[in-house]
């Protein structure tokens, strides 16, 4: 069982079409833009865009924080976990992110401990009913993440695979659950499955949930 993942590359062929939306969502710094609807949106050097066209319908927003608020003697940059925002956006609506812009370090590094950012439409000066949610943080150095995979293991990408959500519901229903498993003639290494089953049942329970995702995906 394989998982379809949308390549980066497509993105462009994706925004393309942008004659036939009829919403506007525009996002300034210091927030930028990484997903939208599972799509990466990688800024480019010489495209200083930041509206994105839209189909009227339901989306999904993932926004990091990336503060630079250096000086000529002082290196310093803020960033946070990224938001994610799920929405519905309506005809001839123009979206934008309403919240109390960080004007320095410190104000950044307050802000960024709830990120309280409003859903806003500039034609009607309303804001727009939206869910939203930091992507839980990532021990360890990383180079790069894969926000999209992050969320589908969580169960909470946009559109997600039928498949993952109900692997994961079914993870988290036996995550604490011991494994037995019958003697079966059939099997052609029982110690080997003994050893299995005895790590299994030491292991944590996000250990076991990852355990099940991963047996689940070899199927």
């Amino acid at each position: 069982m394989k998982l379809t993942v949308l390549v980066p590359a497509l993105a462009g062929l994706l925004w393309a079409g942008s004659a036939l939306a009829n919403v506007q969502l525009e996002v300034t710094p210091p927030y930028v833009v990484q997903l939208i609807d599972g799509a990466s949106m990688s800024p480019k050097l010489l495209d200083k865009s930041n509206s994105f066209p839209l189909e009227a319908g339901d989306h999904q927003l993932v926004v990091a924080f990336e503060g630079n608020y250096s000086s000529r003697s002082d290196t310093k940059f803020v960033t946070a976990e990224p938001l994610v925002i799920n929405f519905t956006a309506e005809d001839n609506q123009r979206l934008t992110l309403d919240y109390k812009k960080p004007r320095n370090e410190a104000e950044a590094q307050q802000f960024i401990k709830t990120q309280q950012v409003v859903l806003k439409d500039k034609v009607s000066g309303q804001p727009v009913k939206s869910e939203q949610f930091v992507l839980p943080k990532v021990e360890g150095f990383q180079l790069t993440r894969d926000y999209q995979q992050e969320l589908i293991a969580m169960g909470k990408a946009f559109n997600q695979p039928t498949t993952v959500a109900v692997s994961t519901a079914a993870v988290m229903a036996a995550a604490s659950a011991p494994v037995q498993v019958a003697p079966s003639k059939a099997l052609s290494n029982p110690e080997a499955l003994t050893q299995l089953q005895s790590w299994y049942n030491k292991a944590d329970a996000e250990t076991r949930k990852a355990f099940q995702i991963w047996v689940i995906q070899q199927q």
